[in-house]
């Protein structure tokens, strides 16, 4: 009898110690993927969306826009921000393009407006290489975000209402709906998306935040044809939550990043992508590296 007692508390010691060991594997793979697909910088906290958000999408038939726009705004809503309501100003502006790799260059060199580029205080962006990126890597979707650090918040400048159904501005004058590809010969041509600036209307400085307050997201028409919508809208809604750094490498990661990837079997956001941004948008801090911790306790927790 003792020596069955002793036995079984061995084999107790030797599965809490394996319940251990897998604990920490997960959590070094969480914060690995973490510190993989987050942006960060040495003095900004992660970014991401302070309330509200308003969906823009051009290039799309009025349906097609009208579904992304909602999985967008839906994805928004399980983490806690507002939708804009149809007509709204858009602060994330998606573009459906035939050609993305000679619309994303003529974005750069021509509507440099757009992308915050040109300095200004409390303005943040991933910076002028990552910025040749963005008009250089041939991808299915790229992406660019603007921020804020509170002293002094950036938003489109007025004189356009953008359109969050699908239309363009000139097109929803003239009563028609926008084509599919529609998005002009150039990006001068570029409908619904105008320039951002900083109206210093934050005056938090106590701290300082990194507030998402303008994304722009070009999906490449020929490159996502063969992927389920529900995916490839997914992944849009992702990068347009999130400041994700276009070079991480997510190969071996459960998550929608990876449905360009040959084999690869995420149709939508995953348990991770969805623990990723809760964790984001839960954590109490505005330090990057405890932000990091607390989304990758979130996402240890999924199994």
């Amino acid at each position: 009898m003792q020596i069955a007692r002793l036995a079984a508390a061995a084999l107790a010691v030797a599965c809490l110690g394996w319940s251990q060991a897998q604990a920490q594997d997960q959590q070094d793979r969480a914060r690995a993927f973490v510190n993989s697909v987050s942006f960060t910088s040495d003095t900004n906290a992660l970014a991401r969306w302070d309330d509200r958000i308003c969906v823009g999408a051009v290039g799309l038939s009025t349906e097609q826009a009208q579904a992304l726009v909602d999985r967008i705004s839906a994805r928004a809503q399980q983490v806690g921000l507002r939708p804009g309501a149809p007509g709204c100003r858009a602060n994330v502006m998606v573009i459906y393009a035939p050609d993305s790799d000679r619309l994303s260059r003529e974005i750069v060199d021509q509507r440099r407006d757009l992308l915050g580029y040109h300095s200004e205080e409390g303005r943040l962006t991933a910076g002028r290489e990552a910025l040749e990126d963005f008009a250089n890597q041939s991808r299915a979707i790229r992406w660019w975000h603007v921020s804020s650090t509170g002293r002094g918040s950036l938003r489109p400048v007025d004189g356009m209402t953008y359109q969050s159904s699908g239309q363009s501005a000139a097109a929803a004058a003239a009563g028609e709906g926008d084509s599919t590809g529609g998005v002009g010969s150039s990006a001068l041509d570029i409908q619904g998306a105008d320039a951002v600036r900083g109206s210093g209307s934050r005056t938090r400085v106590e701290v300082r935040p990194n507030d998402l307050t303008y994304a722009l997201v070009v999906v490449d028409a020929r490159r996502v044809a063969d992927v389920p919508a529900n995916a490839w809208m997914d992944y849009v809604a992702f990068v347009a939550l999130a400041q994700i750094d276009a070079r991480a490498r997510t190969e071996g990661y459960s998550t929608v990043l990876n449905i360009f990837n040959t084999g690869a079997t995420a149709t939508g956001m995953t348990a991770w992508d969805e623990a990723y941004l809760a964790g984001l948008y839960d954590a109490r801090t505005e330090v990057a590296n405890r932000q990091a911790t607390a989304i990758s306790r979130r996402l240890a927790s999924v199994q």
